[in-house]
């Protein structure tokens, strides 16, 4: 029971100063949070972007770095330049890369195994103009298993990388003792870790939730307005999970890899 209440407690501080980290300059944030939508969710979604979406997976761990860096001062109080940061990681670039790749090949990997499952759905959604009520319940039900699926399969990946690019660029670890420390560091602290992210996760869910009351109200008024809010107010619930995630990301492997 100890151990239970003294994970609850660490995550909810994990999570009020993730959200602290954001509130002390909100701009940075969310220009930062924006700079990694557009790079690693946005473009490479975009048809003919195909091919670029490799080169962001093999960048990922960079930009990673970079950002856990930037978070690192400001909790920190230290002045540093972006290319000062960059200069300071560049012998690590290199292992990065490697880590990189190792996620990439990971993702064709899950890729390759529920291929099936994706050509089946994508069969089924073709014409949804035209779905009958029966074809929409047999999509769904297909949909939920692939979802659990996809979502089992990426949890290792998600605990091997989320602290591997900072124990390699700030604590010199190797791609490999990163990989473990990493899902060893995931596991010690799950519970703590989940708490935070439900939090912020039903904080961010909250926030989404009076912005569409506001933009239905609005849009009542003036459809036209609320139509046009409406994308603008997703979009920016989107930045604001993104800058915090990230600042829960730092927060987490401040405290579990203190000593290190």
């Amino acid at each position: 029971m100890a151990i239970l209440d003294s994970n609850i407690q660490t995550g909810r501080s994990w999570m009020k100063e993730s959200v602290a980290l954001f509130k002390a300059t909100p701009g940075k944030w969310m220009l930062l949070a924006a700079v990694y939508v557009a790079v690693f969710m946005m473009m490479p979604s975009l048809p003919g972007f195909q091919f670029f979406s490799l080169i962001t997976i093999l960048i990922w761990p960079i930009f990673m770095v970079i950002a856990i860096a930037m978070y690192r001062n400001a909790d920190n109080n230290v002045t540093q330049s972006l290319s000062e940061i960059i200069d300071g990681i560049k012998p690590k670039i290199k292992s990065l890369m490697v880590l990189g790749g190792l996620v990439l090949l990971y993702s064709v990997l899950i890729s390759l195994l529920l291929n099936s499952d994706i050509e089946g759905l994508t069969g089924m959604a073709k014409g949804m103009e035209e779905m009958t009520d029966a074809q929409a319940v047999a999509l769904i039900s297909k949909i939920l298993p692939f979802l659990l699926k996809l979502t089992l399969a990426l949890i290792p990946m998600m605990m091997a990388t989320w602290f591997s690019p900072m124990l390699i660029a700030f604590n010199n670890y190797t791609v490999a003792k990163a990989l473990k420390s990493s899902i060893a560091g995931s596991l010690q602290y799950l519970l703590a870790m989940g708490v935070t992210w439900i939090l912020l996760t039903l904080g961010i869910f909250i926030l989404l939730l009076i912005a569409g009351i506001f933009t239905a109200l609005l849009g009542g008024l003036s459809p036209a307005l609320g139509q046009m809010l409406m994308p603008t107010l997703v979009f920016g619930c989107l930045l604001l999970a993104t800058a915090l995630m990230l600042a829960f990301q730092y927060v987490s492997y401040r405290d579990v890899f203190r000593a290190a």
